[in-house]
């Protein structure tokens, strides 16, 4: 099975996560790393950075799916004139490009199951 640890280690050195969120996205990337290890093509591709990368955007898109329906993730700050906010529609929306962005990435190394072909 691909490594745990290692995919949640690429989502704290890429900034995407802090160390605190990191500890509460272990079993988002357990989830992840199940899910990517079924559409593996062969197991020798569990530690190749592309596979990690999709592991990691599949447990970011997740755990971005659960803090979007907490009322907890808003968040804005204000100094003068200058608001800054963060919604928790723009959030999910960047969860979305990261998580589609790295599973392109790794789509050599992965079996397409979600096609089906209709006569």
């Amino acid at each position: 099975m691909i490594n745990v640890w290692s995919v949640s280690k690429f989502l704290e050195d890429t900034g995407v996560l802090t160390e605190d969120e990191v500890k509460r996205v272990i079993p988002f990337c357990l989830a992840a790393c199940a899910n990517i290890s079924k559409r593996l093509r062969d197991v020798k591709f569990e530690e190749e950075p592309a596979v990690i990368a999709a592991c990691a955007g599949l447990a970011f898109y997740n755990y971005s799916l659960l803090q979007c329906s907490s009322a907890e993730d808003f968040s804005s700050f204000k100094a003068g004139d200058v608001t800054i906010s963060r919604s928790p529609s723009s959030t999910f929306e960047s969860a979305v490009r990261f998580r589609d962005e790295a599973i392109l990435q790794a789509v050599d190394y992965l079996t397409d199951v979600d096609f089906v072909f209709k006569a």
